[in-house]
């Protein structure tokens, strides 16, 4: 059956979720492959897997083909692959051949890339708010923001934030 893969070092908040919106875009173009995908600035674009890009309809768009972490300058856009994957279970012979990609790793990226053609693949860039938490700073960031979202926290938040600027 079809599978979710959330990373965790990705926390995305938003009503709804992100992996519903993701999942009413699987039943609006067909199944297949769905990932999550932001608009990066093209600097940043090398830390990702990158899209390249097809028909677009609504928030999800055709994906034509996929690059995991590209050299500046040879990156196909800046819409980016996040830790969301909607995926379907022929992933797993394509991932135990374990060929080695960008940083000798076994990409899941690569996988994905080798399934275009075979069945729909979309990109689906969702309504929620991302905070990358796999450094210190950014998960401190989530942090912040979710605490200053909440109304029982948010002003005692404040107030300690205020004393320590």
């Amino acid at each position: 059956e079809p599978f979710a893969v959330l990373l965790p070092d990705d926390l995305m908040i938003g009503k709804p979720g992100a992996l519903s919106q993701m999942i009413t875009s699987y039943n609006q173009v067909g199944g297949g492959i769905i990932v999550a995908a932001e608009e990066k600035p093209l600097t940043e674009v090398k830390r990702y897997g990158v899209v390249n890009p097809g028909a677009v309809k609504g928030n999800a768009t055709e994906v034509k083909g996929v690059v995991e972490k590209p050299a500046t300058g040879t990156e196909p856009s800046n819409l980016c692959v996040i830790g969301r994957y909607i995926l379907q279970p022929e992933i797993f012979a394509i991932l135990d051949k374990q060929e080695r990609g960008a940083g000798n790793e076994i990409q899941l990226t690569d996988a994905m890339a080798q399934m275009i053609g075979k069945t729909p693949f979309h990109a689906v860039k969702t309504d929620c708010s991302r905070f990358d938490c796999g450094d210190k700073v950014g998960f401190l960031h989530a942090n912040i923001a979710v605490g200053l979202s909440r109304p029982d926290i948010a002003p005692h938040l404040f107030a300690i934030l205020k004393d320590l600027v």
